[in-house]
C-alpha cells in the first residue's frame, strides 16, 4: 500500500489554533488539548493511507480542480495531494456545540 506524507500548511495550523483557543474558553484546556491531539491523529492517519478516497471539494476553485475534503466530526479539512504527500490548505470548523458533539 502506497503511503502518503503529510504536511500542514502554516494557514492550517493557523486553523487548529484557533480552534484550539475557542475550544479552551468552551471546554477548558485539557478537553481543548485532547480535541486537537484526535484532530491532528484523525488527519493523519486518513491522509497517510487513503487520501484519494477522499471526495473532491464541491466548492473547489476550478482552476486548482484537485482539492479534496475530508470531514472529522464538525471540520472539514482541505487538502490536495501531489506525488506523495498529502498537503492540508485548511481546516474549517464550526465553533459551536460541545466536545462531544465534535468527536
Amino acid at each position: 500500500m502506497k503511503k502518503y506524507r503529510v504536511t500542514i500548511t502554516m494557514s492550517a495550523k493557523s486553523d487548529i489554533t484557533d480552534s484550539f483557543v475557542w475550544g479552551c474558553r468552551e471546554w477548558g484546556v485539557a478537553a481543548a488539548k485532547e480535541w486537537a491531539t484526535e484532530l491532528r491523529r484523525a488527519i493523519k492517519r486518513r491522509l497517510t493511507h487513503h487520501p484519494l478516497s477522499c471526495p473532491l471539494a464541491p466548492d473547489r476553485d476550478l482552476s486548482e480542480p484537485e482539492v479534496r475534503q475530508l470531514i472529522i466530526g464538525r471540520y472539514r479539512v482541505l487538502f490536495e495531494v501531489v506525488g506523495d504527500r498529502s498537503r492540508v490548505l485548511t481546516v474549517r470548523g464550526s465553533f459551536s456545540g460541545n466536545i462531544d458533539e465534535e468527536r
